[in-house]
C-alpha cells in the first residue's frame, strides 16, 4: 500500500529493528581488545540470551550460551549471569563467568551503550572488565542481532508433497511488545518489517497490558503537532480489539503490485528502493505511531528443473555409486526428477534415519557391511519407479529432505532448499577424529602445540541456512546431540535440548543438519562428554569472525 501526503522528518516511526522485548531471544556478537598491564590481547565474545518480562523501562535476560575468546583461548559461560537491560534498551550490564576446558575461570563485567541501531540489527560500545589471572580492560564493539531460538533442520525434515500446500512452514509471528502503547517505547512491533510469501499467515500476539487493534491502510495526513500520520483503513486488514494475550491472524494472499512504499519511509526503515513494490502497512488507529510493513518475499523468477539419477548397478551394495548425483542445493520452486537408470525397479521416498544395521552397504566396526535404517514422514513417495521411468517432485519451502530408497536403503541422498540467490551455501564438514572416544589428558600434561582434538574443527562459525556435516572416522560408533551447560563439569557438564538428534553413526557413516537460524548451538556425543564442540551462526554481513575455525582445545 501506499504511503504518501507527508515528510519523512514529521512521521514518528521507529528504526529500532533489533532493540529488547520482552521474551525475545538475541545474540550478542562483540569484537575488540583486552588491555593489561603490559599487553594488549584481540578477544571476541557471543552471547545467546532471552530477554525476560519488562518492568518499568528496564528488563532482565537470561544466558541460554555464551563463548568467550581471549588471545585464541576459548573460555563457556559458567555458573549464573546476570544480565540487565536497561532505560528502554539503551544500555545493558553483563556479569558472569566463564571457564576453559583447564576449569581456569574469568569473571565478566561489561557495560554496554547504544550507538545506533537499523534493521539489521543495533551497535553497542562496550566496556568493563574482564578478570582472571589479571584484570583487563574491555574495548569492544557489539552488534545485538533478533535471534529465533536456534532451530536445526535435520536431513530428515519433511517438505510438502505435491497436492498439499505450504501450511507448518509458512507462519510468520508478530508480538506487539510490553510497553507498545507508549510513543516514548523504542519497539512497537517485534519484528515491525517482514518479508513473506503469499499464502503466509501473519499472527500478531499482544504482549502489551492495553488492547490493541491491527488495521491495513494508506497515511493521509499529518496532526498538527506534527509527531504522527493519520492513516486510514484500506479495509483489507482488520482485527477488532485483540486483548492483552490474545492473538489475531491473518493470511496474505497477494500483493498490489501497481503500488509502492513511499520512498522517504522506506528510507527510514532502511528499505532499498528497488524492493518496495507491492509493501502492506499495518498500524493501530489508537497508536498511529505503531507502524510496520510487510513486504513481498522476492521468488525465483523462472522455474527450474534439474535431474538426479539412479544409476546402474544402484541395487547393488558393492557398487561405488549408486545416484548421480547424491546430493542437490535448490532454492524453492525447483523440480526435481528422480531418473530409474537401473535394470530393477527403485522407489523414491522421504524419511528419517534411524540407524545404521549390520546387513549390507558401507563398512562398519564389525567387519560387516552397515545398511542405514530409516522411518518414512509419509512427505515424498514414488511409488514403483520402473528401470527407464522417471518421478518428480517440486520443493516449494526451505529446508532440508533426505530421502532413500525403502528397498535398498544404501541408496539415499540430501536436497537442500535455500532461499539463497547470491550462490549455493557449501556444506560445513566436521570429522569426528580417530581414537576421540579415548579422553586425552589435560594441554599441560601434553607436549607443546599439541591439542585435545576429538572434532576436526571444534569450533565453526557459519552463515544461517549452512549444511553441516559430521563423518566419524572413529573406530566405534558415536552420537551427536546438542544441549545447555549443566556446571557439572565432573559428571553431566551437558543436558541435550532437542535441537540436534543424530542417532548413532556408525563408522564410516554420516550425519547433516541445517541451523537455518542465528545463535550458538553447543554439540557433544552424550557417551563420550569431552568430546564437544560449539556452531555460532551469524548472519552473511558479519565483517569479523568469532574464535578458530580449526585446531581448537577440547570445550568443556
Amino acid at each position: 500500500m501506499v504511503i504518501a501526503g507527508f515528510t519523512a522528518t514529521a512521521l514518528y516511526l521507529p528504526n529500532a529493528y533489533s532493540d529488547f522485548s520482552s521474551n525475545g531471544k538475541y545474540l550478542i556478537d562483540a569484537s575488540g581488545y583486552l588491555s593489561g598491564n603490559k599487553t594488549i590481547f584481540d578477544s571476541n565474545i557471543a552471547l545467546q540470551i532471552t530477554a525476560g518480562v519488562k518492568s518499568g523501562s528496564d528488563m532482565q535476560a537470561a544466558i541460554d550460551n555464551g563463548l568467550v575468546t581471549i588471545s585464541g583461548a576459548h573460555y563457556l559461560n559458567s555458573g549464573p549471569w546476570q544480565i540487565s537491560i536497561l532505560r528502554d534498551s539503551k544500555y545493558f550490564v553483563i556479569q558472569g563467568d566463564a571457564q576453559d576446558e583447564n576449569g581456569n575461570i574469568v569473571h565478566l563485567n561489561l557495560f554496554g551503550r547504544i550507538v545506533g541501531s537499523s534493521q539489521d540489527g543495533s551497535v553497542f560500545s562496550v566496556s568493563g572488565k574482564i578478570t582472571g589471572s589479571e584484570t583487563l580492560k574491555v574495548s569492544y564493539s557489539a552488534k545485538i542481532i533478533s535471534a529465533n531460538t536456534v532451530t536445526t533442520i535435520p536431513t530428515t525434515t519433511p517438505t510438502t508433497t505435491p497436492t498439499q500446500q505450504p501450511s507448518s512452514s509458512t507462519k510468520v509471528s508478530i508480538s506487539i511488545v510490553s510497553g507498545a502503547s507508549s510513543i516514548n517505547n523504542q519497539v512497537h512491533y517485534s519484528p515491525s518489517n517482514i518479508q513473506v510469501t503469499p499464502g503466509t499467515t501473519v499472527v500478531w500476539t499482544n504482549n502489551d497490558s492495553v488492547p490493541h487493534r491491527i488495521m491495513s491502510g494508506i497515511a493521509k495526513a499529518l496532526v498538527t503537532d506534527q509527531s504522527t500520520a493519520v492513516f486510514t483503513s484500506d479495509g483489507k486488514i482488520d482485527s477488532g480489539t485483540i486483548a492483552p494475550g490474545q492473538s489475531f491472524q491473518f493470511t496474505i494472499t497477494s500483493f498490489d503490485t501497481t503500488q509502492s512504499l513511499d520512498p522517504k519511509i522506506a528510507a527510514r526503515y532502511n528499505i532499498p528502493q528497488d524492493q518496495t513494490v507491492g509493501d502492506i502497512t499495518f498500524f493501530d488507529p489508537t497508536y498511529q505511531f505503531m507502524v510496520g510493513i510487510i513486504a513481498p518475499l522476492s521468488q525465483p523468477t523462472q522455474a527450474k528443473t534439474v535431474q538426479m539419477n539412479i544409476i546402474s548397478g544402484a541395487s547393488d551394495p558393492n557398487n561405488v555409486q549408486f545416484l548421480a548425483p547424491s546430493s542437490l542445493q535448490i532454492t524453492p520452486g525447483t523440480t526435481v526428477v528422480w531418473t530409474n537408470n537401473d535394470s530393477v525397479p527403485h522407489r523414491i521416498m522421504s524419511g528419517q534415519l534411524l540407524s545404521t544395521t549390520d546387513s549390507t552397504g558401507g563398512k562398519g566396526s564389525t567387519g560387516k557391511p552397515v545398511s542405514p535404517h530409516f522411518v518414512s514422514d509419509n512427505n515424498i513417495d514414488s511409488g514403483v519407479i520402473a528401470p527407464g521411468q522417471h518421478y518428480q517432485f517440486t520443493f516449494i519451502n526451505t529446508g532440508t529432505t533426505q530421502f532413500f530408497d525403502p528397498t535398498y536403503t544404501w541408496v539415499n541422498g540430501i536436497i537442500i532448499s535455500s532461499s539463497a540467490t547470491t550462490g549455493q551455501i557449501t556444506p560445513i564438514k566436521i570429522s569426528i577424529n580417530s581414537g576421540s572416544s579415548l579422553q586425552k589428558g589435560s594441554a599441560t600434561q601434553q607436549t607443546y602445540n599439541q591439542y585435545n582434538t576429538y572434532y576436526t574443527p571444534d569450533t565453526i562459525q557459519i552463515v544461517p541456512g549452512t549444511p553441516i556435516i559430521w563423518t566419524n572416522n572413529d573406530s566405534i560408533e558415536h552420537t551427536i546431540l546438542s544441549g545447555t551447560s549443566t556446571q557439572q563439569y565432573a559428571t553431566n557438564p551437558f543436558k541435550p535440548d532437542g535441537k540436534i538428534t543424530s542417532g548413532t553413526i556408525a563408522p564410516g557413516q554420516s550425519f547433516t543438519v541445517i541451523v537455518n537460524d542465528t545463535g550458538i548451538v553447543r554439540f557433544y556425543d552424550p557417551q563420550y562428554t569431552w568430546m564437544n564442540g560449539l556452531i555460532i551462526s551469524m548472519p552473511p554481513t558479519q565483517s569479523y569472525t568469532i574464535g578458530a575455525s580449526s585446531h581448537n582445545s577440547g570445550l568443556h
